[in-house]
C-alpha cells in the first residue's frame, strides 16, 4: 500500500476517534448508549466532589526515665527509654474533609501508629481512628437542619447531660499535651495564657464523644432549637454482644441575650442476651440564662437516677446556679454558684464525677477494661469541678494589680450522705510523670501499698478513714474545702518578654464545716500544693522554659496508718524542670523537657521514689 495513503487513513482513523469521545457542552447523550454500547470512552467527565483537603500532623514523642530510687515493683526496669505515645494518640494522623455539595460534607480521621515495642510489623497500626462522619445541611424558610452521622463527633448539650468541665484555667502549662497545636510565635501560647486566661484549644474542649447520629434543628420560628441524639458514648460499646446504647435531646427558647432549655439524656446497657436485665441512668433538665441589668444569672436545673436489677433507688435532684455581677457593681467581678447533686443522680457523660454508686459493666471485654467503674470516693478537687452526693457554694473573681493578673476561687461543700470510708486526692508536681510508672491501660490497686490508680495522663491516690462503725460506714460526714490563687506577671528583660506564673491549691477535708480551709490536725487529710512556672523569650524563635513543683499532704490519726511506725501519711513531692521551645518554620515546633522528681512519704517506708525524665517532641502540621 502507498505510505501517503496508508498515513491519510490513519489520520482519518484518529480523528474518528476524537471525536467519538468529545461531547458538546449541553447535549443530550441519552441516545449515545447503545451508540457506544461498551462504554469504551466516557462521554462526559465523572462527577468530582466541590472540594477535599487533607491535612494532619505528625508528632514525635521520645521519653527516657531513669529511677534512681524506684518503687519495689519497678526495681527491675529502673531505666526506660519509650518512643511513641504512652497517652495512646498516634504519631500520624490525617484529617481529610470533602464536600459533595453546598449541603453534604464528611470527614475522617487515618491514623499510623507504630509503638516499636519489638513486635514487628504487626505494630505498624494504620487504620481510622473516628471514623468517618458525615454531616448534611439543609436550609428552609422555616429553619437550617444539620446532620450527623457515623464515626466520633464531638458535642456538647448541658453540663448535667452531655458536656465536659471546663473549670477556671488555673492550670499548669508547662507539660505539653498531646492535642497542644503549633502557636503562630514561639511564645504565643504563654501570650495567650497571660492576656486571656486560656489556650488555645481543640474541638473536644468542653464536649464529649458520641458515635451515631445527631439531628439539628435551628433558627426555627419564635427563636426556638432542637436536637436530638441516638447512639453511643465512652460508655456503650465495648467486647459483648449485648444492647447498649445512649439517647438524648434538648429544645432550646432563645430571646435577645437569654434562652431557656429542657435537656435530656439516657443510657440504657442489658446485662444479658434477652434483655431482662437493663442497667442505666436517665437525667432530665432545665437550662437557662438570663440578664437583669448586667448581672448574668445562669443555671440548671433536674432529676436524675440510675436504676439495675439490684439499685432503683428512685430520682434525685441537680440544681447549679451560677450568678455574675460585673465589676461596675462590686469593684470586681464576682461570680457566686451554687450546687447540690443528689447521690441518686449518675451520668458519667456530664460535669459531675459518680461518688457514690458502684456500678458494673457488662460490656467489658478481653482487652483489659475494668470489669467495674469504680467511684472517684469522695474525692478533693479542684474549684469548679463537681462531684455527685455533695452540695456546696464557690466564689470566683478576676482582677489586675498593675501587670499582675489574679485569678482566686474558694470553695465550700459538704457530702449529701456519708457512704464511703474513702476519699482521693492528687499529686500534680510530678502528676504525668508518675502516670507513666504504668505505661499501657489504667491499672487500679498499684503501687506499693495498692493504693495507686492511673487515669488518663495522671494518677490519684487513696486514703481510707478509720473512724468507721462496725459495718464500715463512716460516722461522720465529710466536708471540704478548696481555695485556689494563680497569679501571673509578665515583663521584659533586655526588651524580651519573661512570664511568670503562680498556683497555689491548698484543701482540707474534715468533720465539720468551715467558711476557709483548716489548717489543724482537726482535718482528715490536707493537700497544699504550689506550681510556678518562668518562661523567657531568649531568641526570636526560642523559649525558654522552667517549672518548679511542691507538694505537701498531711493525715490525721483517723485515716488508715501503717502497720509499722503506726503514723498517718505525711507525704512531701519536688519536682524541678527546664526546657526549650523551638520554633523551626511555621508549621514545625521542636519542644524539650527535662525534669528531676523526688517524693516521699515519712510514714510509709516503701512510699518514695526518685528520679529523672527526659522528653523530646516534635510536632509538624500540614
Amino acid at each position: 500500500m502507498n505510505k501517503k495513503l496508508l498515513i491519510l487513513l490513519c489520520l482519518l482513523l484518529n480523528i474518528g476517534l476524537i471525536r467519538a469521545q468529545y461531547v458538546p457542552e449541553n447535549t443530550d447523550t441519552t441516545h449515545t448508549e447503545q451508540e457506544n454500547p461498551y462504554n469504551v470512552f466516557p462521554k462526559s467527565p465523572l462527577p468530582k466532589l466541590k472540594n477535599f483537603s487533607v491535612s494532619g500532623y505528625y508528632r514525635f514523642l521520645g521519653n527516657v526515665r531513669n529511677l534512681k530510687d524506684p518503687y519495689p515493683e519497678l526495681q527491675n526496669n529502673p531505666l526506660s527509654i519509650f518512643i511513641g505515645d504512652d497517652s495512646q494518640i498516634p504519631q500520624l494522623m490525617l484529617n481529610l474533609a470533602g464536600k459533595a455539595n453546598d449541603k453534604t460534607s464528611f470527614y475522617t480521621d487515618l491514623f499510623m501508629w507504630a509503638p516499636m515495642m519489638g513486635g514487628g510489623t504487626v505494630e505498624n497500626v494504620k487504620g481510622l481512628n473516628l471514623g468517618v462522619s458525615m454531616t448534611g445541611t439543609h436550609s428552609t424558610r422555616i429553619g437550617n437542619f444539620k446532620v450527623l452521622a457515623g464515626g466520633i463527633n464531638w458535642y456538647s448539650l448541658s453540663p448535667f447531660t452531655f458536656y465536659t468541665n471546663k473549670g477556671y484555667n488555673r492550670f499548669s502549662i508547662f507539660e505539653r499535651n498531646p492535642w497542644d497545636p503549633n502557636t503562630k510565635g514561639v511564645d504565643s501560647r504563654y501570650a495567650d495564657f497571660y492576656n486571656t486566661g486560656a489556650l488555645n484549644q481543640d474541638k473536644r474542649w468542653g464536649q464529649q464523644a458520641f458515635q451515631g447520629i445527631i439531628l439539628e434543628g435551628n433558627d426555627l420560628p419564635k427563636g426556638f432549637s432542637a436536637v436530638f441524639m441516638y447512639g453511643k458514648t465512652q460508655l456503650n460499646g465495648g467486647f459483648q454482644p449485648l444492647p447498649n446504647s445512649s439517647t438524648g435531646g434538648r429544645i432550646k427558647k432563645t430571646f435577645k441575650d437569654n434562652f431557656i432549655s429542657l435537656n435530656s439524656f439516657n443510657n440504657l446497657t442489658t446485662s444479658d442476651s434477652i434483655e431482662n436485665k437493663p442497667l442505666g441512668f436517665n437525667i432530665h433538665t432545665m437550662e437557662f440564662e438570663f440578664r437583669v441589668k448586667k448581672i448574668k444569672i445562669s443555671g440548671e436545673a433536674g432529676a436524675g437516677r440510675f436504676f439495675s436489677e439490684s439499685y432503683d433507688k428512685g430520682w434525685g435532684e441537680s440544681v447549679s446556679l451560677k450568678v455574675l455581677t460585673p465589676k461596675e457593681y462590686t469593684g470586681i467581678p464576682i461570680e457566686l454558684h451554687a450546687y447540690q447533686i443528689s447521690p441518686k443522680v449518675i451520668n458519667n457523660s456530664s460535669v459531675f464525677w459518680n461518688s457514690a454508686i458502684r456500678e458494673g459493666n457488662p460490656t467489658a471485654g478481653p482487652d483489659g477494661s475494668q470489669l467495674l467503674l469504680v467511684p472517684f470516693a469522695s474525692s478533693m478537687v479542684p474549684v469548679g469541678q463537681l462531684t455527685n452526693n455533695r452540695r456546696g457554694i464557690e466564689l470566683n473573681s478576676e482582677f489586675n494589680v498593675g501587670k499582675l493578673k489574679f485569678s482566686v476561687g474558694n470553695s465550700i461543700s459538704e457530702e449529701i450522705e456519708n457512704i464511703s470510708s474513702q476519699v482521693t486526692y492528687s499529686h500534680p508536681a510530678n502528676n504525668l510523670t508518675l502516670s507513666r510508672f504504668w505505661r499501657w491501660g489504667f491499672p487500679g490497686n498499684v503501687g506499693p501499698y495498692g493504693n495507686l490508680t492511673k487515669v488518663y495522663r495522671g494518677v490519684f491516690e487513696t486514703l481510707t478513714l478509720t473512724d468507721v462503725d462496725a459495718q464500715g460506714k463512716p460516722l461522720n460526714k465529710k466536708r471540704f474545702n478548696t481555695m485556689e490563687l494563680n497569679a501571673k506577671y509578665n515583663n521584659k528583660i533586655f526588651k524580651r518578654d519573661f512570664y511568670v506564673y503562680y498556683l497555689l491549691t491548698m484543701a482540707s477535708l474534715q468533720k465539720k464545716l468551715s467558711p476557709i480551709m483548716v489548717f489543724t490536725e482537726k482535718a482528715y487529710l490536707r493537700t497544699y500544693y504550689h506550681q510556678m512556672e518562668f518562661y523567657y523569650r531568649i531568641f526570636p524563635n526560642i523559649m525558654w522554659t522552667n517549672y518548679v513543683g511542691y507538694e505537701r499532704i498531711i493525715a490525721n490519726y483517723d485515716t488508715k496508718t501503717d502497720v509499722v511506725s503506726r503514723r498517718p501519711k505525711n507525704q512531701t513531692g519536688l519536682g524541678l524542670a527546664t526546657g526549650i521551645d523551638l520554633r523551626m518554620s511555621k508549621n514545625a515546633g521542636l519542644y524539650l523537657r527535662q525534669r528531676w522528681f523526688n517524693y516521699k512519704d515519712t510514714s510509709f517506708a516503701l512510699d518514695h521514689y526518685k528520679g529523672t525524665e527526659t522528653t523530646v517532641e516534635i510536632k509538624i502540621f500540614f
